[in-house]
């Protein structure tokens, strides 16, 4: 029975098709659209405050330099933010998740970001990061209390994990 489960899954994938996944969970799917979505369509809009909103006032964002509170981060992105438009770069956001777990008012979500720039020139840049991040419900919103931005990624395990 094993080897009609395996041989069904290999026709699947010649045929271009892949065993689906796991559906997400109700929280999984609200941080999606509440958060996830937010960061990146606040990112592609150059809209610092609007990715502001997406954390909560005491976060924390971890990475390889240490740590520091989310404010501070968020004034340097935003200053990021107003140089590139000033020099017509865009940039973009993408999340693709490794581990989901949350129950119905905290999540811990561990992937990788796709973050690319493109200037005004055509000059496409793009970095993969991994990436943890802790939320919690306040107030009815989902936010995040830590990110911790990890080490750099391939685009092959950027590919593997799901959308």
């Amino acid at each position: 029975m094993g080897s009609i489960s395996l041989l069904s899954q290999l026709a699947l994938l010649a045929l271009g098709g892949a065993p689906t996944r796991a559906p997400l969970s109700p929280s999984s799917a609200e941080i999606d659209a509440k958060v996830w979505a937010v960061v990146s369509a606040a990112v592609a809009r150059d809209d610092i405050a609007a990715l502001g909103r997406t954390y909560h006032a005491a976060a924390v964002l971890v990475t390889n330099a240490g740590t520091r509170p989310i404010a501070a981060a968020i004034e340097g992105w935003g200053k990021d933010m107003v140089t590139s438009k000033k020099a017509g770069t865009r940039a973009t956001v993408a999340f693709h998740f490794s581990k989901r777990q949350d129950d119905a008012d905290t999540a811990f979500e561990s992937g990788i970001f796709r973050y690319a720039t493109t200037t005004k020139a055509g000059v496409v840049k793009v970095g993969y990061t991994r990436f943890e991040a802790l939320l919690v419900r306040s107030g009815g919103q989902w936010l995040m209390l830590m990110e911790h931005q990890l080490d750099a990624a391939p685009e092959t395990a950027w590919n593997e994990l799901a959308h």
